[in-house]
């Protein structure tokens, strides 16, 4: 069975989970600058959690193509990020990037600029503010889209796609 990490853990590591961050922290057991490489083998984890992390990478998509390398076929990276027109996207100074629910679809394959990625999404949750967690979500994928704040932030579950 192979490896489940929790990237960019800080103190808060997800149970079961190797805690990876930049930062000697209580829970972190590797410590490394994530966006430079892994330090992981080829096909090595079958999990990975990224919450509140991809939002702060410099260069998100030499990381994915990292991410992709380590990730055996089938693993589930699960993404959790503000949401792009959220007030807690942009209050955070350490933020270098906004996500939207199409920000992931890049990381699929075939793509337009040739990564070296093949990553499904199998799954997106919003978090709704209210009132609009309790309109149907024809009304909340709107209130997404035009109003400012309407949506928190989002869970995007990805499924590694390679061959056997």
């Amino acid at each position: 069975m192979g490896l489940s990490l929790d990237i960019g853990c800080g103190a808060h590591k997800h149970p079961g989970a190797l805690g990876i961050d930049r930062r000697s922290l209580p829970g972190v057991a590797v410590v490394c600058d994530f966006e430079q490489g892994l330090p992981f083998r080829d096909g090595s984890v079958t999990t990975v959690f990224l919450h509140n992390i991809v939002e702060h990478m410099d260069d998100l998509v030499t990381f994915m193509e990292e991410l992709y390398r380590i990730c055996e076929p089938g693993a589930k990276v699960y993404v959790r990020t503000p949401y792009y027109a959220s007030r807690e996207a942009f209050v955070d100074p350490t933020h270098v990037r906004y996500i939207t629910e199409a920000t992931f679809e890049y990381f699929d394959y075939p793509n337009y600029y040739g990564l070296k990625t093949n990553f499904k999404i199998r799954f997106t949750y919003f978090k709704m503010r209210k009132p609009f967690k309790f309109m149907p979500g024809y009304f909340q994928k709107r209130f997404r889209r035009y109003l400012w704040n309407a949506c928190i932030e989002m869970d995007i579950e990805l499924e590694a796609v390679k061959p056997i």
